[in-house]
């Protein structure tokens, strides 16, 4: 768990890192990095260091409604599974709708058994997108914040020939 929070810059010289300052990175840390160089922040530091900063602020629209590229169409309803890491995959059932922030190879299992593709982020040439036309599942890409509006068990309708996706009541 502690690698996780050496920068890949540091892993040549990943042995020079005691456990408790890997500690103090995996309790509370910040990396900045400004013109290719590394600058880790932890403990108060780190809190002083994101206080000086300027953070834009993004209201998330709490709508039952969200609006994305279509990638490959068609039109599903079906209940919501949010997959963000493989380790959730166990959770995806045959006909759910996959939700995820992004996707990657790791994931198409559950992208398998998806009955529709929904994500954050993305493109028409995003993975998920690729993976969608390939499988012919209904997609719909770079919505923001589904990840954020939906819940697993949720049931929505995805339009993927508009590129919205409705939650239904």
């Amino acid at each position: 768990m502690q690698m996780k929070y050496i920068a890949g810059q540091e892993m040549k010289n990943y042995k020079k890192f005691t456990a408790d300052e890997l500690n103090r990175r995996f309790r509370f840390s910040v990396m900045y990095c400004k013109l290719g160089k590394i600058k880790i922040y932890t403990g108060k530091q780190a809190k002083d260091f994101l206080k000086k900063q300027n953070f834009e602020k993004i209201v998330i629209n709490q709508s039952d409604e969200l609006k994305g590229t279509p990638a490959f169409v068609g039109r599903v309803k079906g209940r919501v599974k949010i997959i963000n890491l493989p380790e959730e995959m166990i959770k995806m059932e045959k006909g759910n709708i996959m939700v995820s922030h992004t996707t990657f190879p790791s994931l198409v299992p559950a992208m398998k058994k998806a009955a529709a593709i929904v994500t954050d982020d993305g493109g028409i040439t995003c993975h998920a997108a690729i993976v969608a036309r390939e499988l012919k599942i209904p997609c719909v890409v770079g919505t923001k914040f589904a990840t954020k509006v939906l819940k697993d068990s949720d049931m929505v309708e995805v339009d993927a020939n508009k590129g919205i996706v409705r939650k239904i009541k």
